[in-house]
């Protein structure tokens, strides 16, 4: 449905246009520099690239949608942890799922909005076009520092990936690592304290032994052994 009408005309007269059935370049409407309020701009419905573009689109929707599906179960662990007061959880489960996601796909879903928001057929006009977001995320782990100029999105890119990268490295140990070893040293603990407690109990009875022998008969003192 055409609600917002389109941010793009056709320059020219219409009878110097070619014949019918062959294609017209399109020029960008520099009067609406907003992005389009809704949906999709209805010119697309008329391009030759049209199923290119909308299989784009739709990608990226469903990226959107899942790591806000994703993002959901997780904050919704939280709630089960504290009902449980299971805080170990939270310390070595919860907060490094929520860091590793927001990390990458977190960031990946914003940056989609950031490309629809910020970027335009104007873009890059004088390079190969306008940065691409699957570049973007597998050049963030091969080389986050070094980011090209005809895919950098922002100035700080550079600096903002190689942190991310170093969250989302440093939460795998955390996960794999951090709730074992915090077991494994409280049931160590555990085990100590009971150890020391029928030791307790032994130094108690042998105790009882003597003064049994001490002060009473050896035929009394059976209650005590």
């Amino acid at each position: 449905f055409n609600i917002f009408g389109s941010s793009w005309h056709v320059n020219g007269d219409p009878n110097t246009w070619p014949e019918t059935g062959k294609a017209l370049d399109l020029d960008r409407d520099f009067d609406h520099h907003d992005p389009y309020p809704l949906g999709i701009d209805p010119i697309w419905q008329l391009a030759t690239n049209k199923l290119t573009f909308t299989n784009s689109f739709k990608m990226k929707l469903s990226v959107v949608l899942g790591v806000g599906q994703m993002m959901f179960g997780v904050i919704l662990g939280i709630f089960n942890y504290l009902h449980f007061r299971r805080f170990l959880d939270i310390f070595a489960v919860w907060i490094p799922q929520v860091l590793f996601l927001g990390c990458i796909f977190g960031y990946l879903a914003v940056m989609i909005f950031f490309k629809w928001t910020h970027i335009d057929a104007s873009y890059h006009s004088d390079t190969s076009g306008a940065p691409s977001l699957l570049l973007m995320l597998i050049n963030m782990f091969l080389s986050p520092a070094a980011v090209p100029l005809d895919q950098q999105f922002y100035s700080s890119q550079a600096i903002v990936q190689v942190l991310l990268v170093v969250v989302a490295v440093l939460c795998v140990p955390w996960m794999l690592l951090a709730k074992p070893i915090v077991v494994y040293f409280l049931r160590r603990f555990e085990a100590t304290q009971v150890g020391n407690r029928k030791t307790m109990q032994q130094d108690y009875c042998f105790c009882l032994r003597i003064l049994a022998v001490v002060f009473f008969s050896k035929n009394d003192s059976r209650f005590f052994l």
